[in-house]
């Protein structure tokens, strides 16, 4: 993959380049600055020069899951509209939501003034808000911790609803669901609903199963490469074994960066 690509496409990483349609703020935080870090008014309707047709397709399905959202908190503004358009009804429900409804449910969290939300605008501030109540609720219907997958879900998007993988371009969305997989379609990888049911649901298979050796820990690894979980969790890898380090590295790597992000 080329280095044009890594930028492109960086997982979670509320891409800089604003390739797709997602808008920077001013300094003041009121006008659009042209491409940046934010969704906000007009993302996704008038694509930067260099935008793919994946780059649009992530960029517009992120503004439907943050339309979706602010409707399920049936905050003030609402419902909006989600057909992939950000607009100035948008923008007032997303401000009302700051407003009214995001600092009690980021009141525990910590976050750099780098990546809060100017009003009107989505970034990770306002993600974090929109979302993680409706991964929590999924994560009470299949009784698996919520840290767990709040964890997960801000190693593999950091809550961006447009994430497209880093290494490769078959992941989408908040849980990075791979859509080479059976019954996985970009939709439904993008779709914030479907991805956060899903992956707590398997989780709760997975951790129900002896494969996994009914261990959180190798529950969470499984998420990111299933067969190595397995064959980690069932005693078949071992430090002793060149061939097996980079395996073992990965899964502590992994595991130890979702536990550090659950809370």
């Amino acid at each position: 993959m080329t280095s044009t690509e890594r930028v492109r496409v960086g997982r979670g990483s509320w891409p800089a380049d604003g390739r797709g349609g997602t808008v920077a703020p001013t300094a003041a935080g009121t006008d659009p600055a042209g491409p940046g870090r934010c969704y906000g008014i007009g993302a996704g309707l008038t694509p930067p020069e260099g935008s793919s047709d994946g780059d649009v397709l992530a960029v517009r399905s992120a503004i439907v899951a943050i339309s979706r959202a602010l409707n399920w908190h049936a905050g003030p503004g609402t419902p909006v509209p989600t057909d992939g358009r950000f607009t100035a009804a948008t923008a007032a429900a997303v401000t009302a939501f700051q407003e009214e409804l995001q600092p009690t449910i980021n009141r525990d969290m910590y976050l750099p003034a780098i990546e809060h939300s100017p009003p009107g605008y989505v970034s990770k501030e306002t993600s974090y808000a929109l979302f993680m109540p409706i991964a929590d609720r999924y994560a009470l219907k299949y009784t698996v911790p919520r840290g767990l997958l709040r964890g997960i879900t801000t190693i593999e998007s950091n809550w961006d609803p447009g994430a497209v993988g880093y290494r490769t371009n078959s992941d989408f969305g908040l849980c990075q669901w791979n859509t080479t997989l059976p019954d996985v379609t970009t939709a439904r990888a993008l779709d914030p609903f479907w991805a956060l049911d899903s992956t707590a649901r398997m989780m709760r298979e997975r951790y129900d199963s002896d494969r996994w050796g009914h261990n959180w820990l190798y529950v969470i690894a499984a998420h990111n490469v299933p067969t190595w979980a397995a064959q980690w969790a069932q005693g078949q890898l071992s430090a002793a074994r060149p061939e097996d380090v980079p395996k073992l590295d990965r899964m502590n790597g992994y595991v130890s960066n979702v536990l550090a992000r659950v809370w």
